[in-house]
């Protein structure tokens, strides 16, 4: 196996979805993210891995392995490549409604992957 020239980036890809991100309170929003289009969001780890199949995107960030439509990839990309990212932009970006991008980023922000707040 250690002749495999894959095997260190399928390692680094594999520890990556498992890097613990910073532990930042969504503050006042840990029981719902509203679908406020000013409202601010981010990954909490800079070492997310986004898997895109034909029926199933996979985010893994922060320890945990998330599992969304494919229609989802437009509002995870920017977040895993590191940007904060409004709702609104997202949601238009994606062409989602406002509350699935909010459903989805409060998945994000309960699983300790994501923040939100409008001062980011």
């Amino acid at each position: 196996m250690l002749d495999d020239p894959t095997l260190l980036a399928r390692y680094r890809a594999a520890m990556d979805g498992q890097a613990v991100g910073r532990m930042v309170p969504s503050l006042p929003y840990v029981d719902g993210v509203p679908a406020d289009p000013r409202l601010r969001v981010r990954l909490t780890t800079a070492r997310a891995v986004l898997e895109t199949g034909e029926d199933v995107v996979t985010l893994s960030a922060a320890g945990s392995v998330f599992e969304f439509a494919p229609e989802a990839e437009a509002v995870l990309r920017p977040l895993v490549d590191g940007r904060t990212e409004d709702l609104g932009a997202l949601a238009e970006t994606a062409g989602l409604g406002l509350e699935d991008v909010a459903g989805l980023v409060q998945e994000l922000v309960a699983g300790q992957a994501a923040v939100v707040g409008s001062l980011l």
